[in-house]
């Protein structure tokens, strides 16, 4: 299955989940979603409009961004699942998930939606709306998509609550910011790391780089450096670990150099050669 193929099965996945997420579970329950969605729904309570038409009328500004700062395989994309996601809008119209407990009203919504759009964004689309805008801060500078959403989202939920009230917007913040992380989850996998920073002298820096290397099985690289204090020649090593080798790792260092400076930092992915990282043609 080559990648547009992908893309395009990812797109009608994942806006499908949405839209069953929307009509599903939002709209019977008057709560909101995030983004354009989320303004839709605002528009569709209050006036009742068209959820569809709404959607694709509000999205057509921020395209014109898109145009402007991103690929065009991620706007063709989006522009497919806007298009998906308004049709199956359409389509589950007058679907509901039948729910009682606000517990699972929060749960179901949050991870229908943020399932919906990992599985987008993994497909490099979206459905537009704040998607968009969330793509350009994550090339840019680097910021999590899931987490830039959730900001946004919660500037709508802000200003809901003074026309639906407060337990409303509570019940929808909770819901986006499971949306978000399982948004985040998906993206990223399960591929989470630790970074690891070795600070130490050359004569233990060798040692401790030649047992990760033979007892972890882990790659290490070697930078030359020089203390801003000392002046003295010191080592950094450079590794990345799961979590269960975090320990080992400590040990290893510990039994060369208990002086040395180590700093431990979490990772969402690991990208290259090496034992459970993901591989560059995986990210293309």
């Amino acid at each position: 299955m080559n990648n547009k193929i992908k893309s395009i099965f990812s797109i009608l996945l994942g806006t499908f989940l949405m839209a069953i997420a929307v009509n599903g579970i939002l709209v019977p329950n008057q709560m909101l979603s995030g983004g354009i969605s989320g303004i839709s729904l605002f528009l569709h309570f209050l006036a009742g409009t068209n959820l569809s038409l709404t959607n694709i009328l509000l999205n057509i500004p921020l395209f014109i961004l898109a145009f402007i700062f991103l690929k065009r395989r991620f706007i063709y994309f989006s522009l497919l699942g806007m298009i998906c996601f308004s049709f199956w809008l359409e389509l589950t119209n007058g679907f509901v998930i039948p729910t009682q407990s606000p517990l699972t009203i929060i749960l179901v919504a949050g991870l229908l939606n943020g399932l919906g759009m990992g599985i987008l964004f993994r497909g490099d689309a979206s459905v537009g709306g704040t998607d968009i805008i969330a793509k350009i801060l994550n090339k840019f500078f680097s910021f999590s998509m899931g987490n830039v959403i959730l900001f946004i989202n919660m500037v709508i939920m802000l200003t809901s609550i003074f026309a639906f009230g407060i337990d409303i917007s509570i019940l929808t913040a909770a819901s986006m910011f499971i949306s978000s992380q399982t948004t985040n989850y998906v993206v990223d996998g399960l591929n989470r790391r630790r970074t690891v920073s070795i600070i130490t002298s050359p004569d233990t820096g060798q040692a401790i780089a030649k047992d990760i290397m033979e007892v972890m099985n882990r790659g290490v690289t070697i930078v030359p450096a020089i203390g801003g204090y000392t002046h003295q020649n010191k080592y950094i090593l450079y590794a990345n670990v799961n979590l269960r080798e975090v320990a080992k790792l400590k040990h290893i260092v510990s039994a060369h150099d208990s002086h040395a400076f180590v700093t431990v930092s979490d990772v969402a992915q690991v990208i290259g050669n090496g034992r459970g990282f993901l591989s560059l043609e995986q990210n293309n």
